[in-house]
């Protein structure tokens, strides 16, 4: 019996491992689409240079300096979240730009992705967005330049995990004492 319970905890320990240390597998797969068709699906279109990038764990919170806004409410220094990979669907922007930026609203932030179309800046994607949106100036100050708080993933699968064996532990410490087990060998 002793050897069936150690082999269980050992069982369940390198399962828990597995799942708290593995990395996160993912893959970006985007269907295309035509610079009209990311704006009309956006709920912020602009222009602007990268002026900060900021890594959290698994999120880029990208700054822009902003030139110019087709679409939506927009600051001069707008922030931006993305998933920090690529594999992820995140942002791969490289080098200040000027950028075009194609962003949805999520829980009052803007969040970019690999498929909602944001690319490097040409008078071409912003001739065609302009047609379709009209520009405007950015509003002044600053939005979402500041990362989230809130608890990793990371963080909440170890606690998880935490209490996982300490529940295994405590399941077989009351097991072994209603079966009279003293620890002595003598149980």
């Amino acid at each position: 019996m002793r050897r069936w319970t150690t082999g269980l905890l050992a069982a369940l320990l390198l399962v828990l491992a597995g799942w708290v240390l593995a990395p996160v597998a993912s893959a970006c797969s985007c269907t295309g689409g035509t610079t009209a068709d990311h704006a009309l699906s956006a709920d912020a279109v602009f222009s602007g240079r990268l002026a900060d990038r900021q890594v959290v764990g698994g999120t880029v919170l990208h700054v822009f300096a902003v030139d110019a806004v087709y679409a939506g409410r927009v600051a001069a220094r707008q922030g931006v979240l993305s998933p920090a990979s690529g594999a992820s669907c995140g942002l791969e922007v490289a080098g200040e730009g000027p950028f075009l930026v194609f962003a949805v609203r999520e829980d009052d932030r803007l969040v970019a992705d690999l498929c909602g179309g944001t690319t490097a800046w040409t008078p071409r994607a912003a001739a065609e967005v302009q047609v379709l949106t009209g520009v405007s100036a950015p509003e002044p100050g600053s939005a979402g330049t500041v990362l989230p708080r809130g608890p990793s993933d990371t963080v909440l699968e170890a606690v998880v995990a935490v209490l996982l064996v300490a529940a295994f532990a405590g399941g077989l410490v009351l097991r072994r004492r209603a079966a009279g087990w003293t620890g002595d060998g003598e149980g």
